[in-house]
């Protein structure tokens, strides 16, 4: 395993070719997969400024691993374990993180490549490229965890946010992506998801292709056609479907809010989570007031709500949290 491969790896700069060829040669030995994802780990936490670690002293750890006393396993695993730990020393010193990608040892016993975490910081969109071609676009404040479960062959994805996805369809290797209390099963699709955790509803948006929505349990609830837009309401378990716009599910990749009708919680609700700001009101009257037009998200937090302010007459004050998002009241 070359060093600068690693290093792209890690970075998440490498190829969906190089992504490929590394997992597969990965999956051959699980001694080297397991130390793989220790490296990972170290790199990781140290390219967080936030976080403090004894470096030192988990290098040590890892570094009894690389070299084992049986002098067979020095030969086969120790050539590769080596080029990591000096792949380990050139990404210390260098630092940064340029990527998104988390891997980690899979915990359940089954024999899988482990879980890869993906996330979008607040107020930005993260581009993910699975190693089978498969590509993801994460909204602001948004978290994918991603795994392949050989021994029952299904991709396995859960998301908390929102998600556009386009699915290389494998018709022997099935994806599923679980969001809040429903279950999309790819049927050779393009589709959107927004599934926020304080949100009591996760929408399904279908671009092209098909794709089934299941229960937890595994049951269909419905098969959605391109342009259908299936929103489950947690609440009362029922879905609704409706037509959608196709600029409207583009519009967060491409920099813009667009707003058709929204109520002006809802829209809070987004910006919020784009600025890293939280909104309350004080009058709950104002929360269903609608608006329909398009906002660049280049706009400031402050110039988003001027703009909407010139149609309504609502106030609003800030208050200023240094450890916490600001706090904007709407009166």
């Amino acid at each position: 395993m070359e060093t600068n491969l690693l290093s792209r790896i890690l970075s998440g700069e490498a190829n969906a070719k190089e992504k490929e060829e590394f997992y597969r040669k990965l999956g051959e030995s699980k001694n080297e997969e397991e130390l793989f994802y220790q490296v990972k780990s170290l790199w990781l936490r140290t390219s967080k400024p936030k976080i403090e670690i004894n470096t030192e002293a988990e290098f040590e750890n890892l570094w009894k691993k690389i070299n084992p006393n049986t002098k067979k396993k020095s030969f086969t695993i120790g050539q590769t374990a080596l080029r990591y730990a000096a792949a380990i020393l050139l990404l210390l010193s260098i630092g940064g993180l340029s990527g998104y990608f988390i891997s980690e040892k899979n915990s359940t016993g089954i024999a899988d490549s482990g879980i890869q975490k993906y996330s979008a910081t607040k107020g930005s969109v993260s581009t993910i490229e699975l190693a089978d071609g498969t590509k993801i676009w994460l909204n602001s404040g948004s978290e994918l965890t991603y795994r392949e479960d050989h021994q029952t062959k299904q991709r396995l994805a859960e998301l908390h946010g929102e998600g556009f996805f386009e699915v290389k369809h494998r018709e022997d290797f099935p994806m599923l992506i679980k969001a809040g209390q429903i279950i999309v099963r790819d049927l050779g699709t393009t589709f959107n998801i927004k599934a926020y955790p304080e949100e009591n509803i996760v929408e399904t948006s279908l671009v092209e292709g098909k794709a089934d929505i299941l229960s937890n349990s595994g049951n269909s609830l419905v098969e959605l056609k391109p342009g259908e837009s299936a929103v489950y309401h947690s609440d009362d378990r029922k879905i609704t479907i409706t037509p959608f716009q196709s600029n409207v599910l583009s519009a967060w990749r491409d920099g813009k809010f667009v707003i058709r009708d929204q109520r002006l919680e809802d829209i809070f609700a987004e910006i919020g989570r784009w600025y890293d700001v939280e909104f309350k009101f004080e009058n709950q009257a104002l929360k269903d007031f609608k608006y329909t037009g398009n906002i660049k998200k280049s706009t400031t937090a402050l110039g988003v709500i001027r703009m909407l302010k010139l149609t309504t007459n609502f106030n609003y004050k800030i208050i200023e949290k240094p450890d916490k998002p600001d706090e904007i009241i709407i009166y």
